[in-house]
């Protein structure tokens, strides 16, 4: 037995002796710096596992449509549009029953002018004629004098004193069409569209029609900037794009301030128009937008905005939408001193913008440094 023992151990001293001699020194230096105390923990793997690898990793995931920081930035903007510090009271009684008329009215309203803005006659094919290069002065001309109103507008354009180059007024809608160039027609379509339906009778929110056309204004401008870095984005369609949601929410204040009419005896309430508001401005941009005969491809940029599609996943013309008025709402509290540039800046990376496109939006909306 004690034989047989010993044998046995000698044997397994063979083995061992065996490995030891077949080892490379490479191999035998590696176990020793295994085996030292944190070696493990400092080692890191030069290649992943197998199945895995970087591209492997579970995505980030994508920014919302909405967040706490991008709500609060346009509940201010409704609140400097109001005049009020809050709106988040309980809405009762005869508010409560105009705030349940004006939301049933929003779909029918589409077909009364009286709420939904003028769209100029010639519009759809203005923007085809202004945005392509072959078209003619004489054809642009042409259609704006299809249009008596927008044919006052740019000789009234014209002679400002930011055009009119000398004391003799501009009479002539050929020259005026020149001095205005493709940049100037393209504002004025803007303005054209926008100021009729700015005029509010005074006396109830004085403040509202002035807040919202700067708003609109510095949307249109961000919105402008934005498409011109993205792919896929004309810049003129964003700017006049970035004013529906300023034109919408125009139009749920005058059907809100009819129903009001209703009951005479009652002074309208701000968060009953801002409730409207923020309920069905989206729906209300592409109603107006559909009974503008736009474009498909604008159609489903503003119909992102209503479905509340993340920026990601937009359109590039929807991007523009979406960070236009994002960043006009912030330019205009910044203008206020009411938001910092920081901030700003901070909530469009946030929500996917690039810096180049946060910086081009800055300079478009002219905001304070």
């Amino acid at each position: 037995m004690v034989i047989a023992l010993l044998i046995g151990g000698v044997l397994a001293l063979g083995l061992i002796a065996v490995v030891l001699w077949r080892r490379t020194p490479a191999q035998a230096a590696s176990e020793v710096r295994a085996a030292r105390p944190g070696a493990a923990a400092a080692r890191a793997p030069s290649v992943a596992p197998t199945g895995e690898t970087e591209d492997a990793r579970e995505p980030e995931e994508p920014p919302p449509y909405a967040t706490d920081a991008t709500q609060q930035v346009l509940d201010d903007c409704l609140k400097l549009a109001f005049g009020v510090t809050r709106f988040d009271y309980q809405i009762v009684g005869e508010h409560a029953a105009v705030l349940t008329s004006a939301q049933k009215a929003v779909a029918e309203s589409v077909a009364r002018r009286e709420y939904f803005p003028r769209r100029p006659r010639q519009l759809p094919r203005l923007l085809q004629a202004i945005n392509d290069t072959e078209s003619t002065r004489e054809e642009l001309v042409r259609l704006i004098l299809e249009d008596p109103a927008l044919a006052g507008s740019v000789l009234q354009r014209a002679n400002s004193a930011h055009y009119r180059p000398s004391a003799e007024p501009i009479e002539s809608l050929d020259r005026a069409v020149v001095l205005l160039g493709t940049d100037g027609l393209r504002a004025l379509m803007t303005h054209a569209i926008l100021q009729p339906v700015f005029r509010l009778p005074k006396g109830l929110f004085d403040d509202f029609a002035e807040v919202t056309w700067e708003l609109a204004e510095r949307t249109a401008w961000s919105a402008e900037a934005m498409a011109r870095t993205q792919r896929d984005a004309d810049p003129f369609v964003a700017q006049l794009l970035g004013v529906m949601g300023a034109l919408a929410s125009m139009v749920l204040f005058r059907l809100t301030l009819e129903k009001y009419r209703d009951y005479p005896s009652v002074l309208p309430r701000a968060e009953v128009f801002i409730r409207v508001i923020q309920a069905n401005r989206t729906e209300t941009a592409l109603r107006i937008g559909e009974s503008w005969e736009l474009s498909a491809a604008s159609l489903a940029a503003l119909d992102e905005q209503r479905r509340r599609v993340s920026p990601a996943h937009m359109s590039a013309l929807g991007r523009a939408v979406y960070f236009g008025e994002l960043c006009g709402a912030a330019m205009l509290l910044r203008a206020r001193h009411t938001y910092s540039k920081e901030g700003a800046q901070a909530l469009l990376l946030q929500q996917g913008a690039g810096r180049e496109a946060v910086h081009a939006m800055e300079r478009s909306a002219r905001c304070p440094d």
